[in-house]
């Protein structure tokens, strides 16, 4: 049996940490879970989210964003070691990630040259950014020049959403699609 080896990585939302596995893939999709009860599919999540300080859950590629909640948490370093040893203990018993018929985070689909520009810019730029500090943005909606984006993972509740938002996706976006006028980003709302 081979030792899962991950390890662990701040981001700049302090309620989020991201474990990140160094010899192996999660899943190719993204999945966040944010209750017991949603994340049916996911063994690895429930597990998690039985600790009363787990928000939620977003598993991807080779990491595990965990968001805590923003009252009555523990600070990391006392919580770190128990998600530490809960994930590697999953990893290491070869415990399934996920069940068939898991549903991914997926972005809706429409059609123009506008949402296909957006959207490739999404892919190509914003959302990388995002992965790498164990969160994701996906495209929401576009009408009447206004782009409402989702946050997910430890994109939920960062003290930075609104600057990088102002400051960095919407220059971007609108530099290379001059008709998006706005852009606005909210917390997903999984059920």
């Amino acid at each position: 049996m081979r030792r899962a080896l991950f390890h662990i990585e701040g981001v700049p939302n302090p309620r989020a940490i991201k474990f990140v596995l160094e010899n192996g893939i999660l899943t190719d999709e993204p999945f966040e879970y944010r209750s017991y009860a949603d994340a049916a599919t996911s063994p690895l999540a429930r597990k998690l989210l039985l600790f009363r300080y787990v928000e939620s859950v977003l598993i991807h590629r080779n990491y595990i964003t965990v968001l805590k909640s923003p009252t009555d948490s523990p600070d990391w370093e006392e919580a770190l070691p128990e998600l530490r040893m809960l994930i590697q203990g999953h990893l290491d018993a070869n415990e399934p990630i996920l069940f068939i018929g898991a549903n991914t985070l997926v972005h809706s689909t429409s059609e123009g040259a506008v949402l296909e520009l957006i959207r490739d810019i999404l892919d190509r730029h914003v959302r990388p950014a995002a992965q790498e500090d164990g969160g994701d943005i996906f495209f929401e909606s576009y009408e009447n020049g206004v782009l409402n984006l989702t946050m997910h993972g430890s994109c939920i509740g960062c003290p930075y959403v609104t600057q990088t938002i102002k400051e960095g996706v919407e220059p971007l976006i609108r530099s290379i699609a001059p008709e998006v006028r706005r852009v606005t980003a909210t917390a997903n709302n999984l059920h």
